[in-house]
């Protein structure tokens, strides 16, 4: 894909990520967008990024001491090295945060 439409793809994701935080109690677990990366943090003082490489056409997530580097495959992004999809890791990572089950249809 272009850069353009990798671009829009991304705001996309974003877009979905930052709504359905906004559907949570701030105090447990909500996301904030600045300079072109999402940040989630958690009441427990946790913070998770989401980030793009342009270069590379990749979605960064990184929660802790872990990193996913996504790809756009077929039609999911998925981490090459693992197979692991971005919707499931933020489900994952975020219902950490949060105590409780947070789904994302990315």
């Amino acid at each position: 894909m272009d850069e353009r439409t990798f671009r829009q793809v991304v705001d996309g994701i974003y877009t979905k990520v930052l709504k359905r935080l906004d559907a949570e109690d701030p105090d447990v677990v909500e996301g904030e967008m600045n300079a072109g990366v999402v940040r989630i943090r958690g009441g427990g003082g946790q913070v998770y990024v989401l980030n793009v490489q342009p270069p590379l056409q990749e979605v960064w997530d990184a929660a802790g001491d872990r990193a996913w580097h996504f790809q756009f495959a077929g039609d999911r992004w998925v981490d090459p090295r693992n197979g692991d999809e971005l919707g499931a890791v933020l489900a994952a990572t975020v219902s950490r945060i949060a105590g409780r089950p947070v789904h994302f249809a990315l």
